[in-house]
């Protein structure tokens, strides 16, 4: 019997919750960076706010020095996804969707967390804020523009920089 579900030895994970948690935004980030042209864009964008939701969720904490960072960030993601679902040019569904996450939400350190989802939320203002410059549409521009703010403002709240 293998050890992993025997009694010959402790149960081992091989890849803890925070780390699955990291590896998923890292997946999302990487979709971000690659995405081609608007609704790549957006496409990308709209998964990533949805993305830290969850994460971010879970750590709003009151007995926390973080909880009003992380439930002022949770507005700014679901404003930022709310933000994108009104761009015209936002594909009717996923161009690239992501496996089904079977992990528990951000769990692990909160400053690891923090950071990770500061540093996305960084990438996506400087993505669609590059996307609002390009678009000819005034909706898809606004709602770029709109969006990319949110993000930036959700990055500011998790580096400790206010918005």
């Amino acid at each position: 019997m293998p050890a992993e579900v025997g009694l010959a030895g402790p149960l081992r994970t091989p890849v803890t919750i925070r780390e699955a948690a990291v590896t998923r935004f890292s997946a999302v980030r990487d979709q971000v960076e690659q995405a081609d042209g608007l609704p790549a864009v957006l496409d990308a964008a709209c998964e990533a706010f949805h993305e830290m939701l969850p994460v971010i969720r879970a750590h709003e904490d009151p007995g926390s020095g973080w909880f009003t960072a992380f439930v002022m960030a949770g507005t700014c993601a679901a404003n930022g996804r709310d933000a994108i679902l009104f761009a015209p040019s936002l594909p009717p569904k996923r161009l690239h969707p992501l496996p089904a996450d079977t992990t528990a939400p951000g769990q692990g350190s909160v400053g690891t967390i923090a950071g990770v989802v500061a540093s996305l939320s960084g990438l996506l203002a400087a993505r669609l804020a590059q996307a609002a410059a390009s678009t000819p549409d005034p909706r898809d521009r606004e709602a770029c523009q709109r969006a990319a703010g949110y993000a930036r403002d959700l990055q500011s709240l998790l580096t400790g920089s206010g918005p």
